[in-house]
């Protein structure tokens, strides 16, 4: 049992009453998820900020999560190799956002349509994704899905036309969207199932 774990489960003890809905196993569980948040976001803010990535890093991370709260995606089952991932992908991003060129305009719009229209077609096909957290009512699926498709084509239409202005916004919701998206393949699940099999073994 990990750290978090022992401190969520006494914290949960300590919270629950008779008129308390929820079982203690349960309030454990939330306790740690939102603890794990306050870790993974203090990590972010203090690796993105030593890089001086900062806004880049943030403004990455809420247009990445706004859509994967209602897709889900690759769930990693040890919270410590979740926060080395998660850190890494968005660390790595704001990187490339930082040091990207900027292309002349045509040619911007292009790659911005083109990755949000790859983005449609994988949120299409497969939002949102089977994971613990996903709801399981189909009419739930839907309503998600629509939710989802709806605000890819407005993110698109926005980016296009304003990437004149404002360029890296642009660009960083392409990349937000893009990276969501290829986290809901089939292929992700499997490969992230591989390679911890892998580390279990090792």
């Amino acid at each position: 049992m990990t750290w978090t774990e022992k401190v969520s489960m006494r914290l949960a003890k300590r919270l629950k009453t008779e008129d308390t809905t929820y079982s203690v196993g349960q309030l454990a569980h939330g306790i740690e998820i939102f603890m794990l948040n306050i870790i993974n976001g203090l990590a972010l803010i203090i690796v993105s900020a030593i890089f001086h990535i900062f806004g880049e890093v943030m403004l990455l991370c809420c247009l990445f999560f706004l859509h994967r709260l209602l897709t889900g995606g690759v769930h990693l089952r040890n919270p410590w190799t979740c926060l080395l991932a998660t850190l890494s992908l968005l660390i790595a991003g704001g990187y490339l956002l930082k040091h990207l060129p900027v292309l002349p305009a045509p040619y911007a719009q292009l790659l911005v349509l083109v990755g949000v229209g790859l983005s449609i077609s994988i949120n299409y096909r497969h939002a949102p994704a089977a994971h613990t957290y996903a709801p399981t009512n189909p009419a739930i699926q839907r309503r998600n899905r629509f939710i989802v498709l709806w605000m890819l084509g407005v993110g698109c239409a926005i980016s296009i036309s304003l990437v004149g202005y404002t360029y890296q916004y642009s660009m960083t919701y392409t990349l937000a969207v893009l990276l969501q998206s290829v986290l809901l393949m089939p292929s992700s699940f499997r490969l992230v199932s591989r390679l911890e099999k892998t580390f279990l073994r090792g």
